[in-house]
């Protein structure tokens, strides 16, 4: 079969890409390395929709970014995922941070200007005595910070899920575990692509949102200015609903010489209630290596504590790194050719900016000679998963915990209190689950103080009764992790012996 386009990647952007072109009457496949959606760069990272007070001015990234919190509230209300606007402090600690502080505000105004947009986002710079108002709980050392009330948060993986599950259901045909390797033009003008299990796709447009593997493919398809360096960000996340106050997202002024490294140590709650800190920002090879490292986790720490001295490491549940890649440019890299889009060093704010990318990259489809007709029963509204339950004192967890197999109400995760009806329902959606990661990212089943030693062995065996396989051949997760790793177990034992 000869497809109209085909996507490589199945994160985010090409999440993105994908319902917008589920929106028009076109064959559209699209081709992930992994067996299931949003496995790179888009599982492990902030879930920040950012500003564009952070955002570089007169940038694609700006461009791109600017006034998406608007935007995401409405898709979330489409796609069913979680969305809150806590906005967002940048911490400053002495003079001349409040110079940076009022620069981002500038800049921010600028950036909205720069769109034809309203840039009434509300900036201010509050004082010392003012801040107690927002986070009582914020280190004294802080002498002042910027408001940014145009800043939310999700759950990354969430929102691409939604994306593609969408996608899926107004007839965008996906391949997981199908690795591109190679793409070339055949004679007859079309795209063929290869995979790693010698399989060929043909096309008569590609879209390569294939993340760390963008830039061989691209190169393979004559795009040669791709250059990226692998940055990994390692993070903490702490108990659900434990801790101090953290009501904003908490950035902090960049120290002299860092300011290139990234948005700093942010302190902030996830929609589920967790405190997350981090990222650091050191540069690698591998843009699979996600390992964790104790030195890494004392520096993403000692700079939260900057923020909130309170922050309590012995109730660390989980450690974790992401890696983006992080353009020599600066910029987003979007480049177009012969009916080839090639889509490189979509770092942060690319998640901010994946509804815009889309719609960027749909344009430019047409422009090539894509017919762009539009399909008038695309469904924009995808169903939530089943309703949460969290709140349940103890004695009812405890009956449900005990309730028999096959009864919806049944808790199978304890310390997330997730009902088998959830986990049921996530596995009879159209994207197939396979591995109990699969399921803890959809149901959050294994995403509580016990990381799944409850609930680990109730998860395998829905997924087995489901899959027609023994409960011993069901898998952990997609890839295995690097053995270089610290775990949260070892982060309590040091915090709790100090």
């Amino acid at each position: 079969m000869v497809y109209d386009v085909i996507i490589i990647g199945a994160g985010v952007v090409g999440g993105a890409v994908a319902r917008e072109l589920s929106k028009l009457r076109l064959s559209v496949l699209a081709m992930e390395k992994e067996e299931d959606v949003c496995c790179g760069i888009s599982k492990a990272n902030t879930g920040i929709i950012h500003s564009p007070a952070l955002v570089p001015s007169g940038s694609l990234k700006s461009e791109t970014a600017t006034g998406r919190v608007a935007e995401f509230s409405r898709i979330s209300s489409e796609l069913g995922f979680r969305y809150e606007i806590p906005g967002a402090l940048v911490l400053g600690y002495c003079d001349d941070d409040l110079r940076v502080l009022q620069k981002y505000a500038d800049n921010g105004i600028k950036n909205y200007t720069q769109a034809g947009m309203n840039p009434a986002a509300g900036y201010k710079i509050i004082s010392r005595k003012q801040l107690t108002d927002y986070e009582p709980d914020l280190s004294p050392e802080v002498t002042a910070a910027l408001l940014l009330p145009d800043t939310g948060r999700i759950i990354p993986y969430e929102y691409g899920i939604a994306l593609w599950e969408n996608a899926v259901a107004n007839g965008v045909e996906l391949l997981l575990g199908k690795q591109v390797v190679g793409a070339r033009r055949t004679g007859a003008g079309l795209w063929e692509l290869s995979s790693a299990d010698g399989g060929h796709y043909q096309a008569r447009f590609i879209v390569n949102a294939a993340g760390h593997g963008s830039p061989a493919i691209g190169e393979s398809a004559g795009f040669t200015g791709c250059s990226v360096r692998n940055v990994k960000g390692q993070y903490m996340i702490l108990e659900r609903n434990k801790g101090p106050r953290v009501n904003s997202i908490l950035f902090q002024v960049p120290e002299p010489g860092m300011q290139k490294k990234g948005k700093g140590i942010l302190v902030t709650r996830t929609v589920y209630g967790n405190i997350m800190i981090g990222p650091d920002a050191r540069t690698q090879q591998s843009g699979d290596d996600s390992s964790t490292d104790m030195e890494g986790i004392e520096e993403i720490l000692s700079g939260a504590l900057k923020s909130i001295p309170s922050l309590n490491p012995a109730e660390c549940i989980k450690t974790f790194a992401g890696v983006r890649p992080r353009p020599e440019g600066g910029d987003f890299i979007f480049e177009s050719a012969d009916n080839f889009i090639h889509l490189c060093g979509i770092e942060s704010p690319g998640l901010t900016a994946s509804p815009e990318i889309a719609r960027r990259v749909v344009r430019q489809l047409i422009e090539m000679g894509l017919e762009a007709v539009p399909r008038p029963e695309f469904i924009a509204e995808r169903r939530p998963l089943a309703a949460e339950t969290y709140g349940l004192p103890a004695d009812e967890v405890k009956l449900r915990v005990a309730l028999p197999r096959g009864n919806g109400e049944r808790l199978v995760c304890r310390c997330e209190q997730v009902p088998e009806a959830r986990i049921i329902d996530a596995l009879s959606r159209s994207l197939p689950v396979t591995t109990l990661d699969g399921v803890k990212r959809r149901t959050r089943a294994g995403q509580g103080r016990c990381q799944g030693t409850f609930c680990g062995n109730r998860v395998r065996e829905l997924l087995s009764e489901k899959l027609g396989l023994p409960a011993d051949q069901i898998r952990q997760r997609e890839t295995e992790l690097s053995p270089d790793r610290v775990t949260a177990a070892q982060v309590r034992a040091i915090y709790m012996k100090r």
